[in-house]
């Protein structure tokens, strides 16, 4: 019994000493999560929305690509842009209900969504050409009727993506915030796609320079929409349409260029020719995106910056174990710094990209570890803030991806103008400018004898490529 005691005394001074022990730990960790920091300039601007004046509206084809799945009417891209013109004003309407009230859905304004058939209703699944398909320009033409049939029929939707190419601008008026709906892109998609399909048949009839019109049309309104739309989304739906704009003009070289128009060839080669829109404006509105969940910590009992006084400090004692170890503008301040680094990056070389993700990566894990023993300061808004940063290197790398079976079809197109034979094709690409090289490697394109096929290794898995591989591979004819 007397040493039991003594074990039983020891252990309660253990316990209390290991209770002291936490008590002074969560002292400090309340003392270093008291004050939260001011919002730099840059997390300031990302929260800011202004809605857009009507001389901005004036003449801005993102309106019509909102309203790109209105009904049929008299005035096609009037009906487009009345249609876009309700969604812009009820996502404004949604955002600030969601700057008042968070994520909480009772009362919000509902959204106006497209239907969920729309995009099958412009071109069915059935017509389009799969990955598989070694030439689409033959697919089209066993579907001819109906494609014809489907441009008729389709004819306001076709004439809206004219009016978007030549509109006098094109930028996204609406609000970015974590519930905003995205603009129609499944109509667009396949809109873009029934395009090329028509272009295909009217290349099949002999009207080339038709065809290349349409293609061409069809390659500006994609980077319109790579330039002009800020959201991550809009530029892996541009990366797709671009995919599609490829397998077309490749389609096209394969025909033979020697007999074709010089006209129909230059047009070829111009398309071929201009690099891939960066990540920038996507990157951009990311960054706003991400503030918004700003919006969500105000409604969860933080200080906002500009509405009530500041809460006493008897309030903020109470209120500070819920949100123990998490500082809103400090987790928003990191948030954005980060963001700005990735722009940064995906703006490098893609030779560069592996390795400077890498090193950034590293300092992110380190600056972000999610440990309340190695930050005591905003430990679980570091976690929040750095876990998704390292995820961009993919965003990045599919637009390198996409550059680099551009530049293998811009190889095809110009092989086929200088008719290189088979055998010197390793020659030949060895005397290939830097600039239609593997982006990656800096190496020439890959030349498979077995096949007769240019190759060229991406990095990122691609939907449109049979089995989703990231290799791009282009089958010369005999």
């Amino acid at each position: 019994m007397k040493y039991l005691r003594r074990c039983l005394k020891a252990l309660g001074w253990l316990m209390l000493a290991l209770g002291g022990l936490v008590a002074v730990w969560l002292a400090a960790l309340v003392v270093a999560n008291w004050n939260d920091d001011a919002l730099t300039e840059a997390a300031q601007r990302a929260l800011q929305y202004t809605p857009p004046t009507e001389q901005a509206l004036e003449g801005n084809g993102y309106l019509i690509l909102m309203g790109l799945d209105a009904p049929t009417g008299g005035d096609a891209i009037g009906d487009a842009m009345a249609l876009g013109r309700q969604r812009l004003a009820r996502e404004i309407e949604r955002r600030r209900w969601v700057e008042a009230h968070g994520d909480r859905q009772e009362g919000m304004p509902p959204s106006m969504p497209p239907p969920h058939d729309a995009g099958d209703d412009v071109l069915p699944t059935r017509l389009r050409c799969p990955a598989e398909a070694t030439d689409c320009f033959a697919r089209y033409a066993r579907h001819e009727v109906e494609i014809a049939s489907l441009a008729r029929t389709q004819s306001a939707v076709l004439q809206r993506l004219t009016g978007i190419t030549s509109a006098a601008r094109f930028s996204n008026p609406a609000p970015a915030y974590l519930l905003a709906e995205h603009a129609p892109f499944g109509v667009l998609v396949r809109a873009h796609e029934l395009w090329l399909a028509q272009a295909s048949l009217a290349w099949a009839h002999g009207q080339h320079l038709q065809a290349m019109e349409m293609a061409r049309q069809a390659v500006q309104l994609r980077r319109r929409l790579a330039s002009g739309a800020d959201t991550l989304l809009a530029a892996m739906i541009a990366i797709a349409m671009q995919h599609r704009e490829l397998r077309w003009l490749s389609a096209a070289s394969a025909q033979g260029t020697q007999s074709l128009p010089a006209a129909v060839t230059d047009a070829i080669e111009s398309l071929l020719s201009v690099p891939t829109e960066s990540l920038t404006p996507a990157l951009a509105g990311e960054m706003r995106f991400i503030a918004s969940a700003f919006y969500l910590y105000r409604t969860a009992g933080l200080p906002a910056e500009a509405s009530e006084e500041p809460p006493a400090w008897w309030q903020r004692t109470f209120r500070k174990p819920s949100n123990l170890g998490f500082l809103p503008h400090h987790t928003l301040n990191l948030s954005v710094g980060y963001q700005q680094q990735v722009q940064a990056l995906s703006s490098l070389p893609a030779h560069q990209l592996q390795t400077a993700f890498s090193e950034a990566s590293r300092q992110w894990a380190k600056d972000g570890t999610c440990s309340l023993w190695l930050h005591l300061r905003n430990p679980v808004g570091r976690c929040l803030a750095a876990i998704e940063a390292p995820d961009y290197q993919g965003y990045a790398q599919r637009i390198a991806d996409i550059d680099g079976y551009r530049r293998l079809v811009l190889l095809q197109h110009r092989a086929a103008a200088e008719q290189v034979a088979p055998p010197d094709m390793p020659a030949w690409l060895a005397q290939s400018p830097e600039a239609l090289r593997n982006p990656y490697t800096l190496e020439p394109m890959q030349w498979d004898a077995a096949t007769r096929s240019l190759v060229f290794e991406g990095r990122e898995k691609q939907n449109q490529n049979p089995d989703q591989s990231p290799t791009y591979r282009i089958r010369l004819r005999s």
